[in-house]
């Protein structure tokens, strides 16, 4: 890596990259000093140089970051469409009135993402294995009731995110969806 102070105090950083097969890809970009000092302080605390510091936040990011899975196959067997809108979700065993308000994130034939907010009787109750979305579609004059089947669950600060598969819609709910998805 070699270092180029500028004039307007940043400074300009060129660095060796590395890849799993070839070594000898050069990147280079500006930077600030104390992005410049906060990257040297990682990799003098890992006891490596600064290539591989940016590598690793590079890597994480591609990993972490949706918008960069697209390099990646997608191991779904339906896509599922991006979406927003309110809907209501519950334990099948409850009467409607105790339903809590929740968000669609993504719908496709075979599942859906909801998140939830924190607090909520869904949230709060772990032994719950199947749900049950209401919500309304444009142009659908209905109210959609979906049974669904919990496949995962993750909690952040404000929200809990749960992912969960269509649990043998009817006719009316698949066609229905058929439309809004196609």
């Amino acid at each position: 890596m070699r270092l180029r102070p500028e004039e307007d105090g940043r400074t300009s950083c060129f660095i060796t990259g590395i890849d799993c097969v070839a070594k000898d890809i050069n990147v280079s970009f500006q930077t600030t000093s104390e992005v410049y000092d906060a990257l040297e302080k990682i990799a003098g605390q890992d006891g490596e140089d600064i290539s591989t510091v940016v590598e690793s936040i590079v890597r994480h990011y591609l990993k972490d970051n949706r918008e960069c899975r697209g390099i990646h196959q997608n191991r779904r067997s339906l896509d599922r469409k991006k979406v927003r809108f309110q809907a209501f979700i519950g334990d099948p065993r409850w009467q409607r009135q105790d339903f809590e308000e929740c968000s669609v994130l993504e719908i496709s034939f075979g599942g859906i993402r909801l998140s939830v907010p924190k607090g909520t009787k869904i949230e709060i109750q772990s032994d719950i294995k199947e749900i049950r979305v209401i919500f309304s579609l444009a142009d659908c004059p209905w109210p959609i009731n979906l049974k669904c089947r919990l496949q995962w669950v993750s909690e952040f600060d404000e929200e809990v995110l749960i992912g969960a598969s269509l649990v043998d819609p009817d006719f009316y709910t698949y066609t229905t969806l058929q439309r809004y998805l196609i």
